[in-house]
């Protein structure tokens, strides 16, 4: 009688053994993004690496401004120290089908701004444009048609200027 509760033991531990250990890639901590550290590394820099671009950005944008007198540079271009996005719009381009990375494109708005346009890229590096965040379904109502949108293509934008909104360590 035990021999046999054993080997039902043991065809019944081995599938769930099994099951258990199976992953979908590799185990990330709750609430990270999964990543290729080696790729990721391609990129890393020192904090006082990036402290100095910062401020040889900060230094050559003062000195342009010196040159062309005035206030050209901040009525014409308003450029910002930077732009900060939050990860689900990050998570967006990041999720869209065939990213491989993200493209940051500079644009100026109505108010003369410049803004950071972020859109998903390939591994060969070509845009990719498509809908990143789907709006919910518009309700159906007899007797309105539906309206007909144009491209359904979208960019990431709206990122809060720095200044005012920033609390920069850099």
């Amino acid at each position: 009688m035990k021999h046999r509760n054993m080997i039902r033991f043991f065809f019944m531990a081995i599938p769930i053994a099994t099951l258990s250990a199976c992953t979908h890639g590799p185990s990330t901590p709750q609430g990270e993004i999964p990543l290729d550290k080696s790729r990721a590394f391609e990129h890393v820099i020192t904090v006082e690496e990036a402290r100095s671009l910062r401020q040889g950005y900060l230094a050559g944008r003062k000195e342009l401004q010196a040159k062309l007198g005035g206030n050209y540079l901040d009525s014409a271009f308003n450029i910002p120290e930077g732009e900060t996005f939050n990860r689900h719009a990050i998570a967006a381009i990041l999720n869209a089908k065939g990213a491989d990375g993200l493209r940051i494109y500079f644009g100026k708005d109505q108010k003369g701004q410049v803004r950071l346009v972020l859109l998903p890229v390939d591994k060969e590096g070509k845009d990719i444009l498509t809908t990143l965040v789907a709006r919910e379904k518009a309700a159906n109502v007899p007797g309105v048609s539906s309206a007909k949108a144009g491209s359904m293509d979208q960019a990431m934008e709206s990122g809060q200027r720095c200044p005012p909104l920033c609390k920069s360590a850099l």
